[in-house]
């Protein structure tokens, strides 16, 4: 085995920050561990956001040649999860508004920063007693940045903190967000369980 294997070999149980400190001290060899711990990662979100798996494709492998050329910025203040995370939203969002899939506008509307909390608590408990396959049927109904913005929060996990700094939007505007959001996806189970 020669000298290059052995060293990827042996990378391969270094944590991110390791692999990235080496990188950048040349051993560009060890973009493939990268490559390989967040390609497919990079995908499924994607797949989760623009529902067609060849834009998909051709995405995540724009993000990850984003993410390996900007590798020199990332500064190791929150974890390279996170990091490239935010790449990849921020690249399919720009991605949605080039083709005029994602309006922002509905989601600037700051008049109504204040969020009531029972309001939230309300909607988070309707939410938790939605069946999961009747909750699936319907998020597919909503717009692509409702659908957004609820995977970032419910099952990406990402506080109000990063959501901001990954949107680059203000704390209230992304309240906002996740309540209209959160209201629109309950209009819609309202609607289903009216009909039954």
């Amino acid at each position: 085995m020669n000298k290059t294997k052995e060293e990827l070999l042996a990378a391969r149980s270094f944590s991110d920050g390791e692999v990235i400190k080496q990188i950048l001290q040349g051993k560009k060899q060890l973009l493939e561990i990268l490559y390989d711990r967040y390609a497919t990662k990079v995908f499924h979100k994607c797949l989760s956001i623009t529902k067609d798996r060849h834009v998909s494709e051709d995405l995540s492998h724009d993000i990850m040649v984003k993410v390996f050329l900007k590798l020199n910025s990332f500064k190791g203040t929150s974890d390279f999860s996170f990091w490239v995370y935010s790449i990849t939203y921020n690249h399919c969002m720009d991605y949605l508004k080039k083709k005029k899939r994602l309006r922002f506008d509905d989601f600037e509307d700051m008049a109504y920063a204040h969020v009531d909390t029972a309001d939230i608590e309300l909607e988070h408990k309707v939410l938790k007693e939605l069946q999961l396959e009747q909750l699936t049927i319907l998020f597919e109904e909503l717009k692509p940045a409702d659908k957004m913005i609820l995977l970032m929060r419910y099952q990406d996990g990402m506080s109000i903190k990063e959501m901001v700094a990954t949107l680059q939007l203000g704390e209230s505007a992304i309240k906002m967000r996740l309540k209209r959001s959160r209201e629109r996806l309950a209009e819609l189970l309202k609607a289903v369980h009216h009909e039954e």
